[in-house]
């Protein structure tokens, strides 16, 4: 690994060594002939970016010679550019655009950082403006009514995007393209370490991402994309504050970001701070509260989050350099989190115990249950240089190092500790072209060091080491556009020894009959039960490594003014993450029972006592999307199908994993009554639900769309839907999304915007084994914003309404919806002011 010091002063030194050329002047206009002022004007692969003037001029300076290719985007039209290879004199060059009736958005996700309406894969924008409207506490719910996106929901708290019913491991969360390295891929209850508050817009790819960020985003990508490490100089100081308050749980948070320059040095400082308390909700939490649980809240689920980031950047015409420093700490209940042990107390000691669980039930209750207290400090550097060598157009590094820990509070007494230390280095180089071939050739890699210490420790620690190559090509046939590509990954995984301990029983209701029998020999099960803890299985592992190949083809074809055409067609491999390889033990927060793949758990819940042997996922992928994006009318409809050779897949197993072993250990040797075999079957029946991960083909297809319709210029009508199937040989997978379909009535007009929306999800009967059906619901929302221009600053003032109609909804996706439904009628205002 190269330091950093030596980077610096080699990307500094190159700088100033760009080849310089001519200029280029042009005016961009409209199709009536009107000057588009404010459009934005890129050589592709420099930092050269200038804006039209109010009779929609540009001048670029200097402009190198070798393979000039310019680019047009401005929000309103369609993107424009012109290739004028090897550039002689001062040519003028001008653009005529055509309106967009969408916001026509730069996707700097993409290896080739097409428009959103050229992309050749499917994909979705949340512009500044959209993320505002829509924020929420956690990504997933900000995301949520995206089509074709989800989320885990894990109570307010905790919520990670859902993409064409793949979460966890397939879903890779990057910030400005550099992996978050938080442990949210681990766990639903571990929230995602990145906000939406100062990010500038939000990318969601559909589908498989695998060639430029690796097996991991095998399902999509979100990419937070934010001004951290600047880019480009602002003109003045640019920023924003906004403090907000919302009702349902008594939310309170404020924020500021500032960008400025001086000089060639360019600076960003952003933050934020967010305090809630329990969610109100209608009704009860649970499906079947007891006696106690209280009516109309979400216990345990407060959040107390703070963030500050800050960042530098040198920045001349061929390139730049920046740094930034971010601190995170966040405090938050996990709903539904509950231990049995910890509140009963044990009979064999009942004076000394009895008096420490009185002590702990009251810091328990002083503290509101058990709470996850998150510390993360993430240093990125990235920078960009232009013409380095003949024969390229520029390079492109992101480095980051992330230190991320959290500790499972249990009453204020530190719990189980997670730490994922962890560096991610992207390379970039864009290539001039050869052919009419241009593209993007990369490297990237990883490492991160994983340990989990404590009572929900079901992971061992494990180190990961990733390596890829990758290359993806295009080239431009008239009207149509072909892109190839390939990346070959490499993962290994050094992981500790361990040992696992599996004590199981049928479910009470999918085996009731058996349970009547266990009930008549308590004591008979009981000895079975004490005999079975003393076989701890001892499982030394080896070093595990997979090799992963990713080819994708496609095309986006503009087949009549207005309207395109995109297809891909993709193999793709996934080496399993360190969750499905070698979870092995209680996961309370999702109150399972966790076994991994290497584990090789049969129907009896017997567990092998040597490691199995462990495939990668490969899928067959067809991607079919279809837009119209001019006149007064428009659409985006997405098709998709998924064929994979073992699948992994976490699934309910119908046993249960008794809740009890420390007891089994304290009391061995000593002698049991009745009574003591009546508590043991108790904690038996009471146990933890036992998911196994397993693999098997499956066969994933559905749809996305999206419809506009103008009624006039102040008016707007949008319709969204998506479903989704996802089957096995013989049965549904678990954790599906339903069908879902929303729609939204908008106007706009002098600064007042205001919309009234419904998104209606079905009810989900296609459930796995052992998995429960989900009723229906629908949510009704309401907003209103009115921008006023001040001195020095714009002020805009908003309010909005969510769950109008205060309807109990529950999440398919969850772990939790029987514990946990969605929060109830939230009325929100707030103030932001803009300059």
């Amino acid at each position: 690994m190269f330091s950093r010091s030596i980077l610096t002063a080699a990307i500094l030194s190159a700088i100033s060594a760009g080849a310089l050329a001519n200029d280029i002047t042009g005016q961009v206009t409209d199709e009536q002939g009107n000057p588009v002022a404010g459009a934005k004007v890129t050589v592709e692969g420099s930092r050269k970016v200038v804006t039209t003037d109010e009779q929609g001029r540009y001048t670029l300076v200097d402009v190198p010679a070798e393979d000039v290719h310019i680019h047009v985007s401005s929000d309103n039209y369609l993107h424009g550019d012109k290739d004028l290879g090897q550039v002689t004199g001062n040519p003028e060059v001008n653009f005529t655009l055509s309106a967009s009736s969408v916001e026509n958005i730069l996707v700097t996700a993409t290896a080739m950082q097409a428009s959103v309406l050229e992309s050749v894969t499917p994909v979705s924008v949340l512009s500044e403006a959209e993320l505002r409207r829509q924020q929420a506490p956690t990504l997933g719910e900000t995301l949520n009514n995206t089509p074709g996106v989800h989320s885990t929901y894990f109570g307010p708290v905790s919520s990670s995007p859902v993409i064409r019913g793949n979460d966890g491991p397939r879903v890779k969360i990057v910030q400005n393209g550099l992996d978050v390295s938080d442990v949210s891929r681990i766990g639903p209850d571990h929230n995602v370490a990145t906000s939406t508050s100062s990010a500038t817009q939000v990318e969601i790819l559909r589908g498989p991402a695998t060639l430029q960020y690796g097996s991991g985003a095998i399902g999509g990508v979100v990419n937070v994309v934010d001004r951290r490490i600047p880019s480009e100089k602002p003109v003045g100081i640019e920023g924003e504050a906004e403090a907000r308050y919302s009702t349902a749980d008594n939310g309170k948070f404020g924020k500021v970001d500032v960008t400025g320059a001086q000089g060639d040095i360019a600076y960003h400082v952003d933050g934020f701070k967010r305090k809630t308390d329990n969610v109100d909700i209608p009704g009860y939490a649970s499906v079947e509260p007891d006696e106690d649980e209280p009516s109309g809240v979400l216990e345990n689920s407060q959040m107390d989050t703070t963030n500050i980031t800050a960042g530098l950047s040198y920045i001349q015409d061929e390139g730049f350099i920046g740094f930034a420093v971010e601190k995170l700490d966040n405090e938050y209940g996990v709903p539904g989190h509950h231990h049995h042990h910890e509140e009963e107390g044990h009979e064999h000691d009942e004076e000394h115990e009895g008096e420490h669980e009185d002590e702990h039930a009251e810091e328990i209750a002083e503290e509101g249950g058990t709470r996850i207290d998150v510390d993360m400090t993430r240093y990125q550097m990235a920078g960009e240089l232009h013409s380095p060598v003949k024969g390229l157009n520029n390079i492109k590094f992101g480095l980051a190092h992330t230190d991320y820990e959290h500790v499972e509070l249990e009453g204020g007494v530190t719990g189980t500790r997670f730490t994922n230390d962890s560096t991610n280095l992207r390379l970039t180089a864009n290539h001039v072209k050869i052919d009419g071939w241009h593209g993007v050739i990369g490297v990237q890699a990883s490492t991160s060091d994983y340990s989990a210490v404590g009572a929900e420790a079901f992971t061992p620690p494990t180190e990961t080491d990733v390596m890829a190559l990758f290359l993806v090509e295009q080239k431009r046939f008239g009207n149509l556009t072909v892109e190839l590509g390939a990346r070959i990954e490499n993962t290994q995984y050094d992981v500790a020894d361990t040992q696992l301990d599996l004590d199981t029983g049928h479910d009470e209701e999918a085996h009731h009959d058996e349970h009547e029998e266990h009930e008549e020999h308590a004591e008979e099960m009981h000895d079975e039960h004490e005999e079975h803890a003393d076989e701890m299985h001892t499982y030394n592992f080896s070093d595990y490594d997979f090799t992963s190949t990713s080819l994708s083809a496609g095309f986006n074809w503009e087949y009549e003014d207005g309207y395109s055409m995109a297809f891909t067609a993709s193999r793709n491999e996934r080496a399993p993450s360190q969750q499905e390889l070698f979870a092995g033990g209680p996961h309370l927060a999702t109150q399972t029972y966790e076994v991994g793949l290497v584990y090789g758990l049969d129907s009896e819940g017997e567990l092998s006592e040597e490691l199995q042997p462990v495939s990668e996922e490969v899928s067959n992928n067809i991607d079919l999307t279809f837009r119209k994006f001019t006149g007064d009318w428009g659409y985006t409809v997405s098709f998709f199908y998924n064929q994979a050779d073992d699948y992994i897949y976490q699934s309910a197993t119908g046993l249960l994993a008794a809740d009890g072993h420390d007891e089994h250990e304290e009391h061995e040797g000593e002698a049991h009554d009745d009574d003591h075999a009546g508590e043991m079957e108790e904690a038996h029946e009471e146990g933890l639900e036992v998911f196994s991960f397993r693999q098997a083909d499956a066969d994933i297809y559905g749809m996305e769309a999206q419809v506009y319709v103008d009624l006039n210029t102040e008016w707007r009508v949008e319709v969204f839907g998506d479903m989704i199937r996802a089957k096995l040989d013989n049965q549904d997978l678990p954790r599906i999304p339903p069908l879902r379909v929303g729609s939204t009535l908008s106007y706009e007009h002098q600064g007042l915007r205001a919309d009234l929306g419904f998104t209606f999800n079905d009810e989900q009967e296609y459930v796995a084994p052992y998995e429960t059906t989900t009723d229906s619901y629908t949510m009704v929302n309401a907003g209103v914003e009115y921008e006023m221009p001040g001195a020095g600053a714009d002020w805009v003032f908003f309010a909005s309404a969510d769950n109008l109609l205060d309807e109990e909804a529950r999440v398919h996706t969850s772990f939790l919806k029987n514990q946990a439904p969605l929060p109830g009628r939230n009325f929100t205002v707030g103030v932001r002011a803009l300059f």
